[in-house]
């Protein structure tokens, strides 16, 4: 095995680095211009995001136009189940993210790589387990979320094709998150929109052709993130290996003491939000079917804008952790700050978009003569969070220093007291207020959830963890 000092070089967003540190890297993040640094680093993983929830919406768009408001129905009342799965994928992402940006920041290459590869294994052979134990419970897992007669048959297929592609789900998650850490978020975004494109094109074709329904949905979806999750870890490995060249002890899996502490906190955290969202989606499943089908509408429309406030926070994550990495502890302020404008920017363009043309947005989803209701029900919850979006751009900048100073305690205090606050009025609302109160309890949830991580933020326990206070006093 070569020692730290013999490793030679790694490829980092197309540039060889060397054992003499970070130089050269086009998206440096911890030089030059913070905002611009940080800025350019998110912008690919906010179109990636983007472009992920775009393909989850794709199923959706065309089950509406080209199906049924009942297929919609069945698709949407599946979602928070495969979130459930997407969740443990982006966490495990999340702690693989962070310590490879740390051994990058401290220019330790060959645990880096350690990293990489017995990650990658780990999260394929879980992948797989999750595969078979819930290919044989999706009837279950559908039954416990009061799924009418009328769409369970068609939501049991598309979450059983789901389940199958379980494992590429994982890798390409896990792929798109090393790629992020080594400073090259674009790559992940060309494989996204060739992935993207490829779906909807075999949605169309098996929907329009072969006349599939929900079927066709489904099993266009498991081949395009089939393909694509093989082909972006193939490139992967061409790029470490290009890099780091021929050594043989790839794996390390005591490495994942340091993964681990950090991943498992962000998939309990993300899961139980998932959870979260299937209690509330189980309430909305007693409401009928139109209203199952604005809501879900409605809903993946809201969690574009969501997962690019996440993108923010988790760019600004790997911008934190290599700078406490390389001990640039002044440039971690001028981060947070920068993040903070983005979603400054971010909140007064959806807040004015949702209030004044939702009816838009949801025209997508629906064909000509569908119910009142699909409609009526998506934009009455697109106007009722679109005021209160601000709360999340207090709350993600708190969020992203929070976890990439490895403060995840604080972290997911202040996620999970949102989640909770969330369930428990949409519970207590439902009975006198009907839909409209489940979707009041939103941004009850944002608002407590905000107040924590502001002020864990301000307490700075994330400053002890990095050492930033005996830094700062030295300097």
């Amino acid at each position: 095995m070569l020692s730290n000092a013999n490793m030679n070089q790694l490829v980092v967003n197309g540039i060889i680095i060397n054992k003499k540190g970070m130089k050269n890297m086009k998206t440096s993040l911890i030089k030059g211009k913070p905002f611009l640094a940080l800025f350019l680093f998110a912008l690919p993983m906010i179109l990636s995001v983007t472009l992920q929830q775009f393909y989850n919406i794709c199923d959706s768009m065309i089950a509406g136009k080209f199906v049924s408001s009942k297929a919609l129905a069945a698709v949407s009342a599946s979602y928070p189940i495969t979130m459930i799965y997407l969740a443990i994928g982006a966490g495990f992402g999340v702690g693989v993210n962070i310590v490879v940006s740390r051994f990058i920041g401290e220019n330790n290459l060959l645990h880096a790589k350690q990293t990489i590869y017995t990650s990658i294994l780990t999260i394929v052979l879980t992948g797989l387990v999750l595969t078979i134990v819930g290919y044989f419970l999706v009837g279950k897992l559908i039954q416990l979320i009061n799924v009418s007669d009328d769409y369970y048959n068609d939501a049991v297929v598309y979450l059983k094709y789901y389940t199958l592609g379980i494992i590429f789900l994982f890798l390409y998650n896990v792929v798109t998150s090393i790629f992020q850490a080594i400073g090259n978020s674009r790559i992940p975004l060309y494989f996204l929109i060739f992935s993207t494109l490829l779906n909807i094109g075999l949605d169309i074709y098996f929907v329009t052709v072969f006349n599939m329904g929900v079927e066709g949905l489904a099993l266009a979806t498991f081949i395009a993130q089939m393909i694509a999750s093989i082909v972006s870890f193939l490139v992967l490995i061409i790029y470490v290996k290009k890099g780091i060249g021929k050594e043989k002890k790839i794996l390390n899996f005591s490495i994942l003491k340091k993964v681990l502490p950090i991943a498992l906190p962000s998939i309990i955290q993300a899961s139980t939000i998932s959870i979260g969202q299937l209690l509330i989606q189980t309430l909305i499943n007693k409401q009928g079917s139109d209203v199952v089908a604005g809501y879900g509408a409605a809903y993946k429309i809201s969690y574009v804008v969501i997962n690019i406030f996440v993108t923010i926070s988790n760019a600004l994550s790997t911008y934190v952790s290599q700078n406490a990495g390389a001990k640039e502890y002044k440039r971690i302020n001028q981060g947070f700050i920068s993040a903070t404008i983005m979603c400054i920017i971010l909140t007064i363009v959806t807040t004015t978009l949702f209030l004044t043309m939702p009816n838009v947005f949801l025209s997508i989803f629906e064909k000509e003569n569908e119910p009142l209701t699909v409609t009526e029900t998506g934009c009455m919850f697109l106007t009722t969070i679109a005021p209160f979006i601000f709360l999340m751009a207090a709350k993600i900048p708190c969020d992203g220093v929070l976890k990439g100073c490895k403060d995840m305690r604080s972290f997911i205090i202040g996620t999970m007291a949102d989640l909770v606050i969330r369930v428990v009025f949409s519970y207590i609302l439902v009975e006198p207020l009907g839909v409209k109160g489940i979707f009041i309890a939103w941004p009850i949830g944002w608002a407590i959830g905000a107040i924590l991580s502001i002020t864990f933020y301000f307490i700075g326990r994330w400053k002890n963890l990095i050492g930033y206070e005996r830094q700062t006093c030295t300097d």
